[in-house]
């Protein structure tokens, strides 16, 4: 997987603790340095996958989540959401 969608899926882990995605935090969780995840975003933002605003840490566009949310393995999704629903009030 290219450093993009590493990066995309990050900021979607890092969105789904309501955490800033800066670029210290997405360089730990995709395992490489500040300047790879740095241009990474200058891509995406390019792309209009990314948001970069002066003074705010960057977060994903619509269509940014869309992507990252389509790169998550198949399955991971329905089996998150079929685990809420396995309680049955009696």
């Amino acid at each position: 997987m290219n450093i993009e969608a590493t990066v995309l899926r990050a900021m979607l882990r890092v969105a789904r603790r309501c955490e800033a995605a800066d670029e210290e935090a997405l360089a730990l969780r995709v395992g490489g340095s500040r300047a790879r995840v740095r241009a990474a975003m200058r891509r995406l933002d390019s792309a209009g996958l990314v948001e970069r605003r002066r003074g705010q840490a960057p977060r994903l566009t619509l269509a940014g989540l869309a992507v990252a949310v389509g790169l998550l393995p198949a399955g991971a999704a329905h089996a998150r959401s079929s685990s809420r629903r396995s309680s049955r009030a009696a």
